[in-house]
């Protein structure tokens, strides 16, 4: 077996092995929501729940890093701690990539209400609000959740790993099936599904997977920076709060899913589904030969 080959599988391997301790992690903290019979259907922020149930809830956000923090220790060879991190700060990249993490989300958001008002939809009174002081509050703990408790896993593990042999394209969808099976836990639990249905289930992998080709591309562009995936990730949290959505939220709108998509194909078209980016390669990771 040849050096790229032996690199490629021990790649596999690690990814294997974060995937199974990832569901090993999401099904142990959620495992008190059914537990206590805690029907997600009626939970609301700020509800009377038991505290190992709010503490299970939580984990989950940070899941992703959890496991790729354990994989990069157990497995040899695949480059430790430090260098799983060191994309995290990786901050020296063009400015214009900082403008697209930050603020794309947000005109992406108000693409979709001019559609909207196009279609003659609803549209919101305001297309731009500020968000309570109470929102705020729970937002800063989901940015972190978000793009630090999630993007280690997703773009800082898997997706460099997988695209050594499979292609940035490849990777990313397999990445954005796994990145949607996971954010479905909920409809595993008590009232989850009537929560979610079958509507949100398949908006949520058309979003999700074609918002991982998106973050994909930021990555290579980036040469690697996962400080730029990671502010993106944030930027659509944020996105999600200050630009309003009558009847519902931008995480299970189709225009938005629809939106991701739209970008998602410009892309493949523009940049190529071998590395979704016009620069060099990206840096392979590190393993052992």
């Amino acid at each position: 077996m040849d050096a790229t080959a032996r690199r490629g599988t021990q790649s596999e391997t690690i990814v294997f092995v974060w995937a199974a301790i990832l569901a090993i992690i999401t099904l142990v903290s959620i495992l008190p929501i059914f537990l206590y019979h805690v029907d997600l259907s009626t939970l609301s922020f700020g509800a009377d729940i038991p505290i190992v149930v709010g503490v299970g809830i939580l984990l989950t956000g940070y899941a992703p890093t959890f496991a790729a923090l354990l994989a990069v220790r157990l497995v040899p060879g695949s480059g430790g701690i430090r260098r799983l991190l060191a994309p995290a700060v990786r901050w020296r990249v063009h400015p214009i990539w900082y403008v697209i993490a930050i603020l794309g989300p947000v005109g992406l958001f108000l693409v979709g209400d001019l559609i909207r008002a196009l279609l003659r939809l609803d549209v919101p009174s305001a297309w731009l609000v500020v968000p309570p002081a109470s929102t705020l509050a729970f937002l800063f703990g989901a940015l972190i959740a978000g793009s630090f408790g999630e993007e280690v896993g997703w773009r800082g593990l898997a997706q460099p790993r997988l695209q050594l042999t499979h292609g940035a394209l490849a990777a990313a969808i397999a990445v954005g099936v796994l990145w949607s099976l996971w954010h479905l836990w909920p409809v595993l639990t008590p009232g989850g599904f009537a929560t979610t249905g079958v509507w949100g289930v398949v908006l949520t992998f058309v979003r999700l997977t074609a918002t991982s080709v998106v973050y994909a591309w930021l990555l290579n562009g980036t040469r690697g920076s996962l400080l730029i995936v990671m502010l993106a990730h944030a930027g659509h949290n944020i996105a999600a709060q200050i630009v309003p959505l009558p009847g519902g939220t931008q995480q299970a709108d189709p225009v938005t899913a629809l939106l991701y998509l739209a970008a998602a194909v410009i892309i493949v078209a523009f940049y190529g589904a071998k590395w979704l980016s016009k620069a060099l390669a990206y840096p392979p990771v590190p393993v052992s030969p």
